[in-house]
């Protein structure tokens, strides 16, 4: 410890010496999920560049995080490979450089326009059924009250099992299956055992769910045309059937020859899509809600909008994603939630591969620099009254400051690891917003827990959030 906080390369670097000497107190915040919180405390208190454990280092300062992402474009730090299930890298965990553009190149056209416009019918039918089951429960419970945490959550388990698996886990009716459940439980194994690896002996990881992507590969190629579906899982198969007719026998890495991309990597690789895809989902669509609800104005503001953007509807009919993607105040309204609420609220890891100086600041080969756009998002030196919800400031014409600079927002990281699903995340966002701002009059009920931890990506502490609902009767 001594020799860490003291003699350590990183030793110049600004922050405190007791927690920088050892991994201690970086387990302990992984156990609790509350490292959010003291990342902006040791900045406030040592500055943009703070050491946080004996070889990490966060970063809040806008050039040095657009050096570390973007570019020079660091790997992926080590800390990844807690996500290579079975030893298989995959589009998340990936490190090797080579390997992941092959593999993004393989997968990428799934995220394309066409894809996107194929599975809104999904989406459609997932949300239509959790209209149907907030209808339900409004007539049961007499005040109104609905856990809409609970609900965004099963919905965005529904919509990744529809448009991934071809197959809704029906969450939304009821949450009896067991792959939602297995995946929540091991995602806060791998965070924690990540930071305490001994963990693992004591509570090892229950990988059940690959069985389930598995059973599903299996299942569809044994259907085989009459089995067909328009969803990722499908698109996997295709892409692994054209290799294996294109394979050249090249490097893996260079290649994707077909013996490594096996079915057992294509049910893995639909599994990562299920674990990014709710869990963040689910967040920024919870806290959107929240946000909207504490400021009424901008709710009505934003119903406005969409109640112009889908005037010719038939009565009950759901917004197509023609009608309102490309509706500034909409968009507004998530990018602010997305600001304020960040799905990387630890940061992003990346791993210095040689030694480097940057912004005068050496770090030594090996070291893991910590990109916290938390720190960027509410710095009022970028975003102006920083911790307020203002969707006008992403909209030049109402916006009442400078335009947002760039490298200043990374919801969705950046450079060649910048999330391959953000499109596709975007279109699931606004449907379901557009669509329960429709259907519905919301109002805020006081006195609630906001806190959260995270693990992967953040989420409230007690899992709960209960706002007052009830159908929206159009004049």
């Amino acid at each position: 410890m001594i020799s860490n906080a003291f003699f350590h390369p990183l030793s110049p670097i600004p922050g405190n010496k007791l927690i920088a000497s050892t991994r201690f107190f970086e387990a302990l915040l992984s156990l609790s999920g509350r490292a959010h919180y003291c990342l902006p405390l040791t900045h406030k208190l040592y500055g943009k560049v703070v050491r946080v454990a004996p070889n990490i280092v966060s970063v809040a300062d806008k050039d040095m995080i657009r050096e570390i992402l973007v570019t020079t474009d660091y790997p992926k730090s080590a800390i990844y490979q807690v996500f290579d299930f079975d030893g298989h890298e995959n589009l998340f965990s990936a490190r090797n450089k080579s390997f992941y553009k092959s593999r993004r190149r393989l997968v990428a056209p799934a995220f394309g326009l066409q894809y996107l416009q194929s599975v809104e019918p999904l989406m459609h039918k997932c949300i239509d059924g959790l209209l149907q089951e907030i209808d339900g429960t409004l007539d049961a419970l007499p005040p109104g009250q609905i856990n809409i945490n609970s609900f965004m959550f099963r919905l965005s388990l529904d919509i990744i099992g529809e448009t991934v698996f071809g197959q809704s886990f029906e969450t939304i009716k009821d949450d009896a299956h067991p792959v939602p459940h297995q995946l929540e439980k091991t995602i806060k194994q791998m965070m924690q055992q990540t930071f305490i690896p001994w963990m693992k002996y004591i509570d090892p990881f229950d990988f059940s769910f690959r069985d389930f992507g598995a059973a599903c590969v299996k299942q569809r190629k044994a259907s085989g045309e009459a089995g067909r579906r328009v969803d990722l899982l499908q698109y996997l198969i295709d892409a692994q059937a054209k290799g294996r007719e294109d394979s050249n026998g090249g490097s893996k890495h260079e290649d994707m020859a077909c013996e490594e991309f096996t079915d057992k990597v294509i049910g893995i690789e639909a599994c990562v899509f299920l674990i990014a895809g709710a869990d963040t989902a689910h967040s920024v669509m919870t806290f959107t809600l929240m946000f909207l609800i504490k400021h009424p104005d901008k709710l009505i503001k934003l119903r406005s909008e969409l109640d112009l953007a889908t005037a010719t509807n038939p009565c009950g009919s759901l917004p197509t994603y023609e009608q309102i993607r490309k509706l500034p105040y909409l968009t507004g309204c998530i990018n602010e939630s997305m600001r304020l609420r960040p799905t990387a609220a630890l940061g992003i890891p990346r791993d210095v591969d040689e030694d480097v100086v940057i912004n005068n600041y050496y770090f030594p080969k090996g070291t893991t620099l910590l990109a916290s756009p938390l720190q960027l998002h509410l710095s009022e030196e970028y975003f102006p009254q920083a911790a307020e919800y203002i969707p006008e400031r992403w909209i030049p014409d109402e916006s009442p400051f400078p335009p947002v600079q760039d490298f200043t927002y990374y919801p969705f990281s950046a450079g060649s690891r910048v999330c391959i699903g953000k499109n596709f995340a975007m279109m699931e966002l606004r449907l379901i917003l557009a669509t329960l701002v429709l259907s519905y009059d919301m109002e805020l009920v006081p006195n609630q827990r906001e806190d959260c931890v995270q693990y992967l990506t953040p989420s409230l502490a007690t899992g709960s959030y209960i706002i007052k609902m009830k159908r929206r009767h159009k004049e």
